[in-house]
């Protein structure tokens, strides 16, 4: 698809805060959270309404522009990146998925900014259903992003006079409600690795009634308002975040290491720089992100043109996003050890940047969204399975 005005202001927003972003870093890593300069330079960009319906106020982006916003703020510094994807997915379905009566609440704040949104969206949770509303209780973990945001999401496993409710493809209904922030009770529990700065905490909902505009169905989602971008789905939206994120920490770690290894050599000996070996892997390891690149652009854009004409896209185009952003995040993960490893004490030895991005990327290959099992899913599909 071809970019839009609209579409290069916004990345250019992205890459104007890179500067801020990379010096607030280290503080953020050791706040837990994004700090207080960089959320409110997010708010003032307008980008923390990238995946917003337009008629919320919203920028309702192309994908691919999303994704490039991703790739950039990643680039910048990993937790950023993080936890900007996980609010800018959880805005666009709590913006087209919640009910028709729901947004004026959601997106009606009082001093103009767009809301922000995060939590946890795997079921973990249940949903007692009473009249048109859902009592909503549930202790779950790593809501990215929930340091600064208004609206916290649970995901739940609805049912009724104590039994689980389930739909017409056999499997039990899951629902995602969106609950106050002053009404979440905030466990921390964020002592990790990497993804440090991105406010992952633990934390519980308690008997909250929910009414169900404020609730969308997690694997059924119906999109109330806005285009093509929500027909992505949940899986699809949250893919687009996933693969984004990948590509820039590993396009940065690249970027780290040729700065680090001009000029630079071990006991004494040749530049690393000058190494036929280093520049061999150097060159693979390029060409392998860039083509793992062109990849998620292919088939997030091949979805997106078959959205945008009003085609429905395949079970196995949707099957592909999930296997994409998974082999991109493998892709991605070697690139960012190969640049550690050949950046030796360099990297090591803290602050550093491609440090960072060495514990940054292996803390997002633990997430299950890109776990093995997509690929393994993928195969299926290939030899003719569901």
């Amino acid at each position: 698809m071809t970019a839009t005005a609209h579409d290069t202001d916004l990345l250019g927003a992205a890459r104007a805060l890179a500067p801020l972003i990379e010096t607030e870093a280290d503080a953020a890593e050791l706040a837990g959270t994004l700090t207080e300069p960089v959320v409110d330079a997010l708010h003032e960009s307008g980008l923390f309404g990238l995946m917003v319906p337009e008629v919320l106020g919203g920028s309702e982006a192309s994908m691919l522009t999303c994704i490039a916003v991703f790739e950039e703020l990643a680039r910048a510094d990993g937790s950023t990146g993080w936890s900007f994807m996980a609010n800018a997915t959880a805005a666009s379905f709590a913006g087209s998925f919640t009910g028709p009566n729901a947004a004026e609440t959601l997106f009606g704040t009082a001093d103009g900014r767009m809301p922000v949104f995060a939590g946890m969206f795997g079921p973990v949770g249940s949903a007692e259903l009473v009249d048109h509303a859902y009592v909503v209780n549930g202790r779950y973990s790593f809501a990215s992003g929930s340091g600064y945001a208004s609206w916290i999401s649970g995901g739940t496993l609805v049912v009724h006079d104590g039994e689980f409710v389930m739909t017409a493809n056999g499997l039990p209904e899951m629902r995602v409600a969106f609950v106050p922030r002053d009404h979440i009770e905030f466990l921390g529990n964020w002592d990790v690795l990497g993804l440090q700065g991105t406010g992952s905490y633990d934390y519980a909902i308690t008997d909250e009634r929910v009414d169900a505009e404020f609730t969308f169905p997690l694997l059924d989602a119906v999109a109330h308002r806005g285009g093509p971008l929500y027909g992505f789905s949940v899986l699809g939206i949250t893919s687009s975040g996933h693969s984004g994120w990948c590509l820039g920490v590993a396009k940065r770690s690249l970027e780290e290491l040729v700065r680090i290894v001009v000029g630079k050599s071990r006991m004494g000996g040749t530049p690393v720089s000058d190494q036929q070996l280093f520049q061999h892997d150097l060159g693979y390891h390029e060409a392998a992100l860039r083509s793992a690149r062109a990849l998620v652009l292919d088939d997030f854009g091949s979805f997106e043109a078959d959205l945008v004409a009003g085609d429905e896209p395949t079970p196995a185009a949707r099957h592909r996003l999930r296997q994409t952003t998974t082999y991109a995040t493998r892709v991605a993960t070697d690139v960012v050890r190969f640049a550690y490893t050949w950046a030796g004490s360099n990297a090591l030895r803290q602050p550093s940047v491609l440090g960072r991005c060495f514990r940054d990327m292996h803390a997002g290959t633990q997430h299950v969204f890109v776990d093995n099992n997509t690929l393994t899913d993928a195969g299926v599909m290939l030899l003719g399975g569901a």
